[in-house]
């Protein structure tokens, strides 16, 4: 189901123009860090005889608190895809260690409690990541995106550390406040691969009750992936500079229509070349001599 929703936003995104302009930008991400839980394992080695070693993968849980996410990003946008790098601090407090039962009566046997393996304290990640992003806008000047990344990370649990290979995957929308600021919110999938953390110490204490001491090695540690969820804010910055509006082009004005041709008729009115002139008037009758007078 993942693979068809991430098609049809890679689709979407070529199909339609990009809203934001390319170009490199920089940009920081907070918010909330939910971690999921982690198994531990528990071993006990003992160097007297007469009592047998135990050993199990699902020995406690690590519960942890709602964390902090803060990362540092940097990119260059093509204008429907994005390719960036990511420097990210993840820090969370454990909530509760929950120990099996049946390892719990053993440890306490062995005279330990929790405090001696140092389970409690923070969970410290940190990552880098290179993203790639696929966006596709969703409106006038707000465009929304899907993606992930890989890289690598180092988480840090009491005074044990571990690194491994990280991947993620990130969905979000981003909205332009000017030409070159951007606001947005971000889901983030984290998960690293398999870590290991260990705490070991020795112990010397009549486990099975004969009033010999018994002695040997206690180990504690997790062996798994940090997994967690993120909800970030963000602010981003776009190195693109508009580009400058045309120059405006003054029309000069039409030239004046030419005067229309003339002609001057017999009687000596003017009148349009096309038209006739009017006809000229009869000529007057021949004057008549007066008769003679007869004598």
């Amino acid at each position: 189901m993942k693979a068809y929703l991430f098609a049809a936003a890679a689709a979407a995104a070529i199909a339609a123009p990009a809203a934001a302009q390319s170009g490199p930008y920089v940009g920081i991400e907070g918010g909330v860090l939910f971690p999921r839980d982690m198994d531990g394992t528990a071993a006990i080695d003992y160097t007297s005889g007469g009592l047998t070693d135990m050993s199990s993968a699902n020995a406690f849980q690590l519960d942890y608190k709602r964390g902090r996410d803060i990362d540092v990003i940097g990119g260059y946008d093509f204008g429907m895809f994005r390719v960036e790098g990511e420097l990210g601090w993840k820090r969370a407090g454990l909530d509760n260690v929950e120990f099996d039962d049946t390892i719990a009566a053993d440890l306490e046997d062995a005279g330990f409690t929790d405090e001696d393996f140092d389970v409690d304290g923070r969970m410290k990640v940190r990552s880098m990541m290179i993203n790639g992003l696929a966006d596709f806008p969703v409106g006038a000047r707000t465009s929304a995106y899907v993606g992930a990344g890989v890289g690598r990370a180092r988480a840090r649990i009491g005074g044990e550390s571990d690194k491994s290979t990280a991947l993620q995957f990130l969905a979000g929308v981003r909205a332009a406040v000017s030409d070159n600021v951007d606001v947005g919110l971000k889901y983030r999938y984290f998960r690293t691969g398999k870590l290991g953390f260990a705490a070991s110490a020795p112990f010397s204490a009549d486990v099975d009750g004969d009033g010999d001491i018994d002695t040997g090695t206690a180990t504690i540690g997790t062996r798994g992936r940090f997994k967690s969820h993120s909800l970030l804010a963000s602010l981003i910055f776009n190195f693109y500079t508009p580009p400058a509006p045309p120059p405006v082009v003054e029309m000069a004005p039409p030239p004046p229509a030419p005067a229309p041709a003339t002609q001057t008729c017999p009687d000596g009115s003017v009148i349009l070349a096309t038209d006739m002139c009017p006809a000229a008037p009869p000529p007057p009758p021949p004057a008549v001599a007066p008769a003679g007078e007869r004598g």
